[in-house]
Formats: C-alpha cells, sequence, structure tokens
C-alpha cells in the first residue's frame, strides 16, 4: 500500500476511516475501546524490528490488522518500566528457547508497581545456552517491537537481550484472578475520594469498606465475563 487513498478506501465504511483522514501524518496515538494500538507517528517505525521495507500506511494497516491480539505484558514493559522476569523454559529450536510462560513485574511512572504474564514466549537462545527444559530462571531483558509473519503481519511487542540470569525454584504465576483484583485496585486507587491526600504508600482508606468493594466489583466483572 502507498498511498493515504489506498489506505482509505481500504477501510472507507468501517469505524477506522474518520480516524485515519483526520490523524494521518500527525503524531497522536491511541488505543481504542477494544485494546487496539493505532499509532500515527511516522517516527515510530524507526525501532520497528522487520519494519523496515513498510510504507507508511502499510505501518497503519497493520496496527489495524492485529488490534487486540498482541502481548499486552510486554507492551506495558515497553511504554513504562520493566523491573524484571522469570520464565519456565518449555522446549528449544534451532537457535531459540521457548518458555511456557514468563511471569513480568513492573512499574508505572507513578511508582505503582504491576504485575502479568505471558505464555509460550520464544526468545533468542544466546545467554541461556545452559539451560535444559523444565528449569526456571529470574532474568532481566529488554522490551521491543516488531512485525511478526505467518497468519498475516501484525504487531506485536517481546523479549531480546536477556542479562542477569539466574537459576531459581520452581515458581507459581498470579492467578487469573489475581491479576483481575489487581486491575481493580488500580482502578479504585485512580478513582478515589481520597486520592489527593494519600501518599499511595499506606492506603487510607475504609478498609472493610474496600474489601467490600472489591468483591463486588470482581463478581461484576466475572459476570460480564
Amino acid at each position: 500500500m502507498k498511498t493515504k487513498e489506498e489506505l482509505l478506501k481500504k477501510y472507507e465504511g468501517t469505524e477506522f476511516y474518520d480516524c485515519i483522514n483526520v490523524h494521518y501524518g500527525s503524531k497522536e496515538s491511541f488505543q481504542d475501546y477494544d485494546g487496539g494500538l493505532l499509532n500515527f507517528d511516522e517516527n515510530a517505525m524507526k525501532d520497528i524490528v522487520g519494519a523496515e521495507k513498510l510504507t507508511y500506511p502499510d505501518f497503519i494497516d497493520i496496527q489495524i490488522q492485529t488490534g487486540k491480539n498482541y502481548r499486552g505484558g510486554f507492551m506495558l514493559c515497553y511504554y513504562y518500566c520493566p523491573m524484571g522476569f522469570k520464565g519456565e523454559v518449555e522446549k528449544f529450536g534451532k537457535g531459540r528457547i521457548c518458555f511456557s510462560r514468563i511471569f513480568i513485574d513492573g512499574m508505572y511512572p507513578d511508582g505503582v508497581w504491576f504485575v502479568d504474564k505471558e505464555e509460550h514466549v520464544w526468545m533468542s537462545i544466546k545467554g541461556f545456552e545452559d539451560l535444559k527444559v523444565g528449569d526456571c530462571v529470574s532474568f532481566f531483558a529488554e522490551p521491543y517491537r516488531y512485525i511478526k509473519t505467518g497468519d498475516g503481519k501484525k504487531h506485536d511487542f517481546g523479549l531480546r537481550k536477556p542479562t542477569q540470569i539466574k537459576k531459581i525454584e520452581k515458581y507459581d504465576l498470579p492467578t487469573d484472578d489475581d491479576l483481575l483484583m489487581q486491575n481493580i485496585n488500580q482502578i479504585i486507587c485512580e478513582s478515589c475520594y481520597l486520592n489527593e491526600q494519600c501518599s499511595r504508600m499506606n492506603c487510607i482508606r475504609n478498609q472493610r469498606e474496600l474489601k467490600e468493594l472489591r468483591k463486588s466489583m470482581m463478581k461484576f466483572l466475572k459476570d460480564k465475563k
């Protein structure tokens, strides 16, 4: 795809048409209601592995086609502050290693910590050569963006250049309920009526009230699923 007109023609009649028409060539970026990412800044293409031959319209098109099908945990690490990772080795490929799951530990700019997980993650074998299937390791790595091929081109996030690699004992990943509760706590904290008086170190809200609020929000979100 070479021109704005070709891109607009492809998305004519969709919710993306006006967005492309208004923001094409700008530095705006969005996360839509369904979780998809759409960055119009052409400079954002420069650090994407595999995007060297993409045109600007291709870059926009690939993001739309990707939608919410990207590794959200690694996305948070790319845009914010990764603090470390833990992985369990699943298998090996030619020059590559696959972790059955990776636990993510990170921090938002305001100092609030977050945890997440990704499953079936492939990385370069470099640095992990001494591991075997079933081993667990802690490590640090650089989050990066790349163009994933296979089932069409997609925009995704991964890890590379691992350092501080250390074997550890088996570990437990947070459950889906644990991760959901993390999101609930973040929502409560950001919308709290005591927000301006709070140091974000020790919660000053009534703990019994918080417990009931968390319980009701958890039920609502799980029923909604």
